[in-house]
């Protein structure tokens, strides 16, 4: 690779300029034979992290689980102003698709050759010490917009956990990330890899999302349908995989030892699925997770300053390969840097399961929404107060109907969805008999059905400053 810089193993990548931290910057490229040329069915960002051939990147640009590619290319740059040149094939090293991660290791020329190689490559940075507020900086090829490697730059904007990850799951950024940049590179200050951009927002180019949602129930009729106003997403890639999370697929990788982690049905084979079966319920939340996995500080409402808040859910009918989001509103607004789009699900079928918002310099008060998406359907939400004057009270709903009531829901009136049916799907309240209901004090809005789903009666505004008894009756 003529005049390409080279940075020997256990050298600092520090020192070197931008210009050439962005010749570590692979495309990588999914070939296939035509008309006895090669073809380029995809391409994706890489990023090199050893003078040897190592790239690290995501699973979904590297996923040959269909056999949609031949052969997988490499192109590297010798100027940042062209385009890079198709050098070299590689083989995939080592993979996690439940993370969507991946190493793959560069094994010849194209004509099949052993390569002796001294390539530019980027040292890894420690995403542990990443805090919010950083800069974070990124290069890749978009896929748009011209073939040439391509600079963005943003903040970190926040950090999200989840089950089965240890430590952050997620790096949230308010850089702007099209989708030809997966599997690129996110670097920190000093010019280290501490990321890798994995995650699309919506509308982003080779996801196929829409660009905004139904997830709310803004004209509170019960139902989120097509009927309620959309929530805009970004448009982008807006989370990105820490580095660490990568570590046993590149220690794998370098030691020549076969690594697959969560080999799934490929999430394409998820699509059109029955979602009938699936059932998400009795979300709680609480401001921690313990090493076992179950909550701190569980309780109807969170103190001011906690640095997490964390949603609990049970859930069944689900299959690994499905793809699912989790969306939290802070005061109605999408909080984009603490929701996750479009994750592939790894956690079989039934069991229980959480996601966390962070900022470890304390969350902001207000009413807290959080919405679970699977397969692009809204399935299952509810919210909580998070602020330091809040204390439970009850709400002793007395039917005054003269039939059973079996649908009863209680939300906060500055929320948009109407959370859990707080019956259940068992109970029932005939005619006459109390049911009480716990809940942190505040004015709330009431919706009663009956047992066939008919609507009986709405109430907004009730003030709960105390112990309630309200009797719900015909008009």
């Amino acid at each position: 690779m003529p005049g390409a810089p080279t940075t020997s193993a256990g050298e600092s990548s520090q020192a070197l300029s931008l210009g050439e931290l962005a010749r570590a910057a692979v495309q990588l490229q999914a070939l296939v034979s035509q008309a006895g040329a090669q073809a380029v069915v995809w391409t994706g960002s890489g990023t090199l992290i050893s003078a040897d051939g190592l790239i690290l990147t995501n699973a979904h640009v590297v996923d040959n689980r269909s056999g949609e590619y031949e052969q997988l290319g490499v192109a590297v740059l010798d100027r940042t102003d062209r385009a890079p040149q198709l050098s070299y094939l590689a083989e995939v090293a080592a993979v996690d698709y439940g993370l969507d991660l991946a190493v793959v290791r560069i094994v010849s020329d194209l004509d099949g050759a052993h390569a002796q190689l001294q390539l530019p490559f980027v040292q890894l940075g420690d995403s542990d010490q990443v805090e919010i507020g950083d800069r974070i900086r990124i290069l890749g090829y978009p896929g748009i917009g011209g073939d040439t490697v391509t600079f963005t730059e943003g903040a970190i904007s926040g950090f999200t956990s989840e089950r089965g990850i240890d430590g952050r799951a997620w790096l949230k950024t308010d850089a702007t990330i099209t989708g030809g940049n997966s599997g690129g590179m996110g670097l920190n200050q000093q010019g280290e890899l501490v990321a890798i951009p994995t995650t699309l927002g919506s509308g982003a180019e080779d996801g196929g999302l829409a660009d905004c949602r139904q997830l709310v129930d803004t004209n509170r009729d019960g139902v989120v349908d097509s009927e309620d106003t959309c929530v805009p997403l970004g448009g982008f890639i807006n989370a990105l995989r820490p580095v660490a999370l990568a570590t046993p697929l590149i220690q794998a990788a370098r030691q020549g030892e076969r690594y697959v982690q969560g080999d799934l049905p490929p999430a394409q084979q998820a699509q059109d699925l029955d979602l009938t079966p699936i059932s998400l319920s009795n979300i709680a939340f609480s401001e921690g997770v313990d090493e076992n996995d179950q909550p701190l500080g569980l309780g109807y409402a969170l103190p001011t300053g906690v640095n997490e808040v964390c949603a609990f859910w049970d859930y069944a009918g689900m299959s690994d390969g499905m793809t699912w989001s989790s969306y939290w509103f802070i005061d109605g607004v999408l909080s984009e840097g603490g929701s996750s789009f479009e994750d592939v699900w790894t956690g079989g079928a039934a069991g229980n399961w959480w996601v966390c918002i962070h900022n470890e310099t304390g969350l902001p008060d207000g009413l807290y929404e959080f919405v679970l998406e699977v397969d692009g359907e809204p399935m299952a939400d509810d919210s909580i107060f998070v602020d330091g004057d809040r204390r439970m009270v009850e709400l002793v709903l007395e039917n005054g109907f003269a039939t059973d009531l079996c649908f009863a829901f209680l939300s906060p009136s500055a929320a948009q969805n109407w959370g859990p049916d707080r019956l259940g799907a068992e109970e029932v309240v005939g005619p006459g008999d109390r049911r009480a209901f716990p809940v942190a004090n505040g004015e709330y809005d009431l919706r009663i059905l009956d047992c066939d789903g008919e609507l009986l009666t709405e109430a907004y505004g009730v003030e709960l400053s105390d112990d309630l008894a309200y009797t719900v009756a015909p008009d």
